[in-house]
C-alpha cells in the first residue's frame, strides 16, 4: 500500500513543485493590537524570508507548493511557528505575538573563564569537524547562552537571537535560532533543534562554480537525499538499509558477554517507512537501529566512482517524522552516527535546494 502511495506522490510532484506561490500576512502585538515592524518572517530551512513593514505586513514570494514551516521572530516577543500546506496563494489572519515576560535572574559579575572552551566544543559539535566546517565562521557568538554541567558532563545551549554563520564552503549565510542544543559526553550523544534561514552569498564566478560543486557533493548521500529517494520510490537504486540481530551469544562465569555473533537483515522500504494520518507526513521507524549504506550507481547500473558512505540511525522516539521535502520534523527523535552524524550544520542545505537547480 505504501509503495502505491509513494508512486502516486512521485507522479504528482512534477506538476506541483514548479508553482510559484505567495504567503501574505501581518504581525501585530496581542497586548495592544499595534503592528510590529521589522519582525523576521521566514520559512524554516529555506532561502525565503523577509522583514515585516512599518504596518506589520509581509509577503513571502516564490514558494513551491507543499508543506512549509512559517517562523516569526522579533526581540521582545515570543516566537511564532506554524506549519502550512501551501497549494494556492495564502493570506493569513493577523499573527499575534505575545510580549516576552522578563525574568530577572542572578547577575553574575566578571568574565566566564570557561567560555572559550565551551564555545570551542560547541563549534566542533554544531558545525562538525569536516573540511566544510573549517570554512565556516560564527559571526556573533555572543548571542549564545552556553552552560556546562560538570557532574553530568552535559553541555547545553540556546540563542534568543539569530546565530549568524558564514558558510564559505557552500556559499550560504545561515541565521540560526537555536532552541535546544545538548551534548552529552557521558553518553556520547548530540542533539539540537531550532529554526534556520539561508541567504545566498555573493561571490566571483569561480566561487559560484565551486559552491555549486560543493553543494552537489554534500547533497548526494545526505539524509535529505535519502528521504527524497524514499518518497520517489528510488531508494533501492543507491541505498541499502539493514538491521542487525544477534544470532548467538553467551556469558562467561563472571557475567560478561562473550562470543557475540550478529547477522544483518536487508530491509524493504515498507519495513521502515510508514504513512501517517496527516497528509504529506511520513514516519521512519524500526524496532532496532538502522544501518544505511549509500552506494551510488551510474545510469547503466555500475557502481559510481564515489566513496560509499555508511550511517546509523538510533531512535530516541518511536518514529522519526519527515515531510515531502525530505525535512525531518522531530530532529531530537533520533541520533545519527558516522556519515550523517559527522555532517552537522556545515553541510546543511536548504530544503528548496535541488541539484538540477529546479
Amino acid at each position: 500500500m505504501i509503495m502505491k502511495y509513494l508512486g502516486l506522490l512521485l507522479f504528482l510532484l512534477p506538476y506541483t513543485c514548479f508553482a510559484q506561490l505567495t504567503i501574505k500576512g501581518k504581525v501585530i502585538s496581542e497586548a495592544d493590537g499595534k503592528p510590529i515592524p521589522y519582525a523576521s518572517v521566514f520559512l524554516n530551512n529555506e532561502t525565503i524570508g523577509t522583514k515585516s513593514a512599518d504596518d506589520g505586513s509581509f509577503v513571502l514570494k516564490n514558494l513551491n507548493a507543499g508543506q512549509h514551516d512559517l517562523i516569526v521572530s522579533v526581540v521582545g516577543y515570543e516566537g511564532y511557528h506554524k506549519t502550512l500546506m501551501v497549494n494556492t496563494n495564502v493570506e493569513l489572519p493577523d499573527i499575534k505575538l505575545l510580549p516576552k515576560t522578563l525574568i530577572l535572574g542572578e547577575v553574575k559579575i566578571g568574565v566566564d573563564a570557561k567560555r572559550e572552551k565551551k564555545l570551542k566544543e560547541f563549534k566542533e559539535q554544531f558545525l562538525g569537524t569536516s573540511a566544510y566546517a573549517s570554512q565556516c565562521e560564527i559571526l556573533n557568538p555572543e548571542v549564545l547562552d552556553l552552560k556546562y554541567n560538570r557532574d553530568e558532563r552535559i553541555l547545553t545551549g540556546n540563542s534568543d537571537d539569530f546565530l549568524e554563520i558564514a558558510n564559505n564552503a557552500l556559499g550560504y549565510k545561515l541565521k540560526y535560532l537555536i532552541a535546544n542544543f545538548v551534548m552529552d559526553k557521558h553518553e556520547s550523544k548530540l542533539t539540537y533543534e531550532g529554526s534556520v534561514l539561508f541567504e545566498e552569498m555573493e561571490g566571483s564566478d569561480f566561487q559560484l562554480k565551486q559552491w555549486k560543486k560543493n553543494r552537489r557533493d554534500v547533497y548526494f548521500g545526505s539524509t535529505m537525499h535519502f528521504l527524497r529517494e524514499v518518497l520517489a520510490n528510488r531508494v533501492d537504486s543507491n541505498y541499502a538499509v539493514e538491521s542487525k540481530r544477534i544470532i548467538s551469544s553467551y556469558s562467561t562465569s563472571k557475567g560478561f558477554a562473550s562470543n557475540r555473533r550478529e547477522s544483518s537483515d536487508v530491509l524493504r522500504t515498507v519495513d521502515y517507512v510508514h504513512p501517517t494520518e496527516k497528509p504529506g507526513i511520513f514516519a521512519l521507524g524500526y524496532n532496532t537501529n538502522l544501518d544505511v549504506f549509500y552506494k551510488p550507481r551510474t545510469a547503466n547500473g555500475k557502481a559510481a566512482k564515489v566513496h560509499p558512505q555508511y550511517a546509523t540511525v538510533s531512535f530516541t522516539d518511536p518514529y522519526l517524522y519527515f515531510d515531502t521535502n525530505g525535512t525531518i520534523l522531530n530532529p531530537m527523535g533520533a541520533v545519527f552516527s558516522y556519515a550523517w552524524g559527522n555532517s552537522r550544520v556545515a553541510q546543511l542545505l536548504p530544503i528548496d535546494y535541488w541539484p538540477d537547480g529546479k
